[in-house]
């Protein structure tokens, strides 16, 4: 089977790339053939078709007659329509397997595909079909917003949620409105696939497909050299930005004296860093990668993600599964699709202060072998590897055979 996997970004920006990289490595480890299209980038992980790549429209380092000029290829992209032409031409793939591509490739690639009549597969990784700046989350007003689930588009020029900027927001409405109306995403996507019932619930308000839910998967193995650490603790590693909510997390933990190890980076490593100053039950380590990475989480008591906004199916506590660690997270979105309450780890609503500082001590105390034993049931029968692609491998299947 050929499969071309199509993503704006062909190196690691987030968790659709690190899922996209792992999938198709698995794929390719079943004898599969496994081709990549998106945009340039020197960093690229992947050097198929490198002449016809997408370039990169970077708004922030052009004028205003630049902008104007990009909105276009921004909306519908005519040299990306005709690029995907070539490859699709060149590697003749039996399905393409689409991932994130708006914007930065447009839809106007998939008229492209189907008039080939090659299936297209859809993994949502994002709620962008129902939110245009795909993140459920007003900057601005620092708090989550679905204005645009079911209501207008507009909502987004309205609240400039593309960083404050009247341009960006408009563009990506617009980009919103356009294809709705034109009913793209239901006319050529043959199957979509969710990482969790909490995403495809909200997109089926807006789209009218089957979308089968299949959660992500990793392949991280347990360390080979773990560290050992002097005292219980517990981890945050991400992402620090204030989205994720790691500095009202600090404040928990200044409170009720327990550990807490943070691993990450972002926009507020400065404040953190000044945040935590003087209180040693907090440290914060920077990012760490890898197997460096994997020994923090596999030693730590529990793995907590208190994200202020929506999740889809955070793939640290995939990870963190995986190593057979349970994992405290928000109430909320995509945790709620992982996180059994009391079995599989703890769902906390983080912004119930009072609440949070008894639950953390009530659980503190209680033991936690059952926990982990319960956890590794769970990954081994919901969110293997082996699970994942056979499940993804049937979806190419059924749509090749109909």
């Amino acid at each position: 089977m050929k499969i071309l996997q199509i993503n704006k970004f062909l190196k690691n920006v987030g968790g659709a790339e690190t899922y996209m990289f792992q999938l198709s490595k698995s794929l390719k480890d079943r004898s599969m053939d496994v081709k990549f299209w998106g945009m340039y980038d020197k960093e690229n992980l992947v050097q198929d078709f490198p002449e016809l790549l997408a370039y990169n429209i970077d708004y922030g380092n052009q004028g205003i007659f630049k902008k104007i000029s990009s909105v276009k290829e921004t909306i519908y992209s005519v040299k990306n329509r005709k690029n995907i032409s070539q490859v699709l031409d060149i590697f003749k793939p039996d399905i393409v397997h689409i991932h994130n591509y708006n914007f930065q490739l447009s839809p106007s690639i998939l008229p492209e595909i189907k008039k080939r009549n090659i299936p297209i597969v859809q993994t949502i990784h994002d709620s962008q079909m129902v939110c245009p700046y795909h993140r459920l989350f007003n900057f601005q007003r620092n708090e989550t917003c679905t204005k645009c689930v079911e209501g207008s588009f507009i909502n987004c020029i309205k609240d400039r949620c593309f960083d404050g900027s009247l341009f960006k927001s408009t563009v990506g409405a617009a980009e919103s409105m356009l294809y709705h109306s034109l009913g793209y995403y239901n006319k050529f996507i043959d199957a979509y696939i969710s990482p969790s019932n909490f995403l495809a619930n909200l997109i089926k308000k807006r789209i009218n497909k089957e979308i089968q839910v299949i959660p992500n998967f990793t392949t991280v193995s347990i360390p080979t050299n773990p560290i050992s650490p002097t005292e219980n603790f517990y981890l945050y590693y991400g992402r620090i930005s204030d989205e994720k909510g790691i500095l009202e997390l600090t404040e928990i933990f200044k409170k009720i004296k327990l550990k807490l190890i943070i691993i990450g980076k972002g926009a507020l490593e400065e404040e953190l860093s000044k945040s935590i100053a003087g209180y040693g039950n907090i440290e914060f380590l920077g990012p760490k990668y890898g197997e460096e990475l994997f020994n923090y989480i596999v030693q730590a008591k529990y793995v907590i993600q208190p994200s202020k906004w929506f999740e889809n199916c955070p793939m640290t506590i995939i990870e963190s599964f995986s190593l057979g660690v349970p994992v405290i997270g928000s109430n909320h979105s995509g945790f709620k699709d992982l996180i059994v309450d009391g079995k599989t780890g703890f769902l906390f609503d983080f912004s119930n202060d009072n609440k949070v500082l008894e639950k953390f001590l009530e659980i503190d105390n209680k033991p936690i072998d059952q926990l982990k034993e319960n956890v590794k049931t769970f990954y081994d029968k919901n969110l293997s590897p082996d699970i994942h692609i056979h499940k993804i491998i049937s979806v190419y299947e059924n749509l090749l055979n109909k």
